[in-house]
């Protein structure tokens, strides 16, 4: 990745050296950057009389033992680059945001934690608050079924999801390119880019419902059409690519379907995307696209904010 240079892995409860906490050094090494390990221990709400009782450790021991566990594994696998640790107490999604706040993390990376229950999507509670709501990127990386340190942090196909027509989008959608470019080439890994556009209004306009619709609703298809079309070539022309050359997929339908249907037709394993093209907006932290794609999504995914986004998280 690029101009990353202060790294934050949360461990999210798994202390051993998986291949997320691999891709986390190896980030760190190339980019002489800070590393900081993260774990949180969520408050119990049992009173003192009921942890003494049943003889259960309490906030406090739970974070002195994820303290221990921490600072084990950043000194044999990460020694050299003396990564700091840090294990506070409260509510885990809520800790490890205040963490990016107060010192400007410029990448959050965990291994996904599995959603329970019935679902289709990969991620968990936890996730999706951080993927909704953390201000720097959140890379989840799904392990391999070969757990371990050995199983190697790397990716084979990389999809880049990009809405080139969406308001102020550009610093986002270059952000994305740039971000997925770097990742395919350090992993040697197939780049594909998918954009996909609708014409959502066209069932209110006359005549767009009937056997041969008229030339006034054609025209306005194919204008809209041409306005993603030339959007789409211009992002991927500054990457190398084009239209038509097999890597770049421009489809119509609905964007969140087609994302999902793309990643699993070119066995993806990484999605990059963006998560909202407009930050002012208030009261909004995710547009509907991008939480149908991680709702969906069964595979590693890297999300990026936009500019000038603002976390519903406060430090106080």
């Amino acid at each position: 990745m690029q101009d990353v240079k202060n790294i934050l892995y949360f461990a999210d409860g798994d202390f051993g050296p998986n291949s997320t906490l691999m891709r986390a050094i190896d980030l760190a090494r190339q980019n002489q950057a800070r590393l900081t390990l993260i774990d949180v221990t969520p408050e119990s709400g049992l009173a003192a009389d009921l942890i003494k009782r049943y003889g259960l450790a309490d906030e406090v021991q739970q974070s002195e033992q994820r303290d221990a566990a921490l600072t084990r594994l950043a000194s044999e696998w990460a020694g050299d680059l003396l990564p700091h640790v840090r294990t506070p107490i409260g509510n885990p999604f809520v800790e490890v945001i205040r963490a990016v706040l107060q010192n400007d993390y410029d990448l959050l990376i965990k291994p996904v934690r599995p959603r329970t229950g019935v679902g289709a999507g990969l991620f968990g509670s936890v996730d999706m608050h951080l993927l909704r709501k953390c201000p720097c990127p959140v890379w989840i990386h799904r392990e391999s079924k070969e757990r371990g340190a050995e199983a190697g942090p790397t990716y084979r196909s990389i999809l880049a999801a990009v809405d080139p027509v969406a308001i102020d989008a550009r610093p986002l959608n270059q952000a994305i390119m740039e971000q997925a470019t770097a990742l395919a080439r350090r992993d040697g890994a197939q780049l594909n880019v998918v954009h996909a556009w609708q014409f959502t209004a066209a069932e209110e306009w006359p005549g767009a419902s009937a056997a041969g619709a008229g030339s006034g609703f054609a025209d306005a298809l194919r204008h809209i059409e041409r306005h993603h079309a030339e959007a789409l070539g211009a992002l991927v022309a500054d990457y190398g690519l084009g239209i038509g050359d097999g890597r770049v997929h421009f489809a119509k339908g609905h964007a969140a379907e087609q994302v999902l249907a793309h990643a699993d037709a070119l066995s993806s394993d990484l999605i990059v995307m963006g998560t909202i093209g407009r930050p002012r907006e208030a009261g909004v932290f995710i547009g509907t696209t991008a939480e149908d794609v991680l709702q969906g999504s069964r595979i590693a995914v890297l999300a990026i904010k936009p500019q000038g986004f603002v976390s519903p998280v406060t430090l106080i």
